[in-house]
């Protein structure tokens, strides 16, 4: 099962040592004094969005036979009928429009 990062979490308890050139400081400094942020704060979201995009785009997929067969089970549900759904794909695109 996927695990996802909490967007606020505030409990930090675990500490990540890197060297970066003096380039790089510079512009992780500046960046980060662009959002308002402080430096480990935007180094933390900046890391986090990367693993989860990197994440996101795995092709290959492991799962149990059980977590299979549920997975398998969901993909030959029916869809389910969502009304403002359809009424928005209903409407032209602002391209269409």
């Amino acid at each position: 099962m996927a695990t996802a990062v909490k967007k606020h979490s505030t409990a930090r308890s675990q500490r990540i040592n890197f060297r970066a050139s003096a380039d790089e400081e510079r512009l992780i400094r500046l960046g980060a004094e662009k959002r308002g942020e402080k430096v480990t704060r935007f180094i933390v979201q900046s890391a986090c969005t990367a693993a989860e995009m990197a994440l996101a785009d795995q092709k290959h997929f492991e799962l149990a036979p059980s977590q299979f067969a549920r997975f398998a089970e969901a993909l030959d549900r029916p869809a389910k009928v969502i009304p403002s759904l359809q009424k928005l794909f209903a409407q032209k695109s602002v391209l269409e429009r």
